[in-house]
């Protein structure tokens, strides 16, 4: 896997003036009003306050502030308030951010963790699938291996955030051939930039901020998202076709960096861990509801919504990018298409 380049520069400001905010990311209260919080937490997310993910981080901090009994608070700074999710990431590794809700095809860029590979395409059958292995022993295995690579952060646990599918702007995708040409826009991440050259489409790295005004414009012609986010952050206005082609099944991960996780009390940290595994099992019911939803609203506004049929040609298009990205983890694609 190839690593991305830290904007160290970028990230040190970045981080300054967040704790020249906040004092510090993990704050320590010394309060005489014992019903106050002990500890506050920071948790970021770049998508809405009304996307179904974001929703789920929320409800992971309602469970930890029920469970800690108000001891522990986590504050929830959404629609990217924070920064971006490449500086998040930075910000984690650095101890100027304690959590945010990551996806394994951003990770994928930022360290040989085994998460990465999680985001390669059509390497998922089916939600069914997906959950088969992120809620086994497997999906155990790589949770714990984020910390073990050294990346600075800690997986808490699994979410659905939904597959990513194409959007455009001005023509219906009902074939891989139909993408020819096409600028599409692309996270900071080599591995999906090589899943878009894949199909013939040429990548355009921008910040998601920056996507609404690019597809408005014509800066490009089309994007990818799950369908939550293509509806939350109305994109469908401005790219009102949506190919279902669900190129990469991609789990997001609640994380929490790793100074702030040392600071924590083993009790606290259980805390956090329960309050996980009750977020990840109210978001799988959550992502079959807003996916429905965000469907027949689409329907409503008279988006193009296309189904594909056989996917063949697409996963057959696809075996460039296992050869540049598998790198020495084979065995482990091989296990995660073996469950069943």
């Amino acid at each position: 896997m190839k690593l991305r380049e830290i904007k160290v520069g970028c990230a040190v400001l970045v981080g300054i003036m967040l704790m020249l905010l906040s004092a510090c990311s993990l704050q320590l209260l010394e309060r005489q009003d014992s019903a106050g919080p002990e500890i506050i937490l920071r948790y970021a997310e770049v998508n809405p306050s009304d996307h179904v993910i974001t929703l789920t981080g929320k409800y992971f901090t309602d469970k930890v502030k029920e469970l800690s009994k108000g001891r522990i608070e986590i504050e929830v700074y959404d629609a990217g308030k924070l920064g971006n999710d490449a500086q998040y990431y930075d910000q984690l590794q650095m101890g100027a951010l304690d959590m945010y809700r990551g996806n394994a095809i951003a990770l994928e860029s930022i360290a040989d963790m085994e998460v990465g590979i999680m985001a390669m395409p059509y390497l998922f059958r089916d939600s069914e699938h997906f959950w088969k292995v992120c809620d086994g022993e497997l999906g155990d295995e790589i949770l714990a291996n984020m910390q073990e690579s050294g990346s600075g952060m800690v997986g808490l646990c699994f979410l659905d955030e939904g597959a990513r599918n194409i959007m455009t702007v001005n023509a219906p995708v009902e074939k891989i051939a139909d993408l020819e040409g096409l600028k599409i826009r692309s996270m900071e991440d080599d591995l999906l930039c090589d899943v878009i050259r894949a199909t013939g489409a040429e990548p355009v790295v921008m910040d998601y901020a920056d996507l609404y005004s690019a597809l408005q414009s014509g800066q490009v012609d089309g994007a990818e998202n799950p369908v939550c986010s293509y509806y939350s952050n109305q994109f469908y206005k401005v790219a009102p076709y949506y190919t279902m082609d669900a190129h990469t099944h991609s789990p997001s991960v609640i994380l929490i960096s790793e100074l702030t996780w040392k600071h924590l009390s083993e009790e606290d940290r259980q805390i956090l861990l329960t309050a996980a595994d009750l977020a990840k099992e109210y978001n799988k019911a959550a992502i079959e509801t807003a996916e429905k939803e965000a469907y027949d609203k689409l329907a409503e506004e008279n988006v193009t919504i296309i189904k594909l049929g056989d996917m063949s040609e697409w996963q057959e298009a696809m075996e460039p990018v296992y050869k540049s990205h598998a790198g020495n983890h084979y065995e482990l694609i091989d296990r995660i298409k073996n469950i069943r």
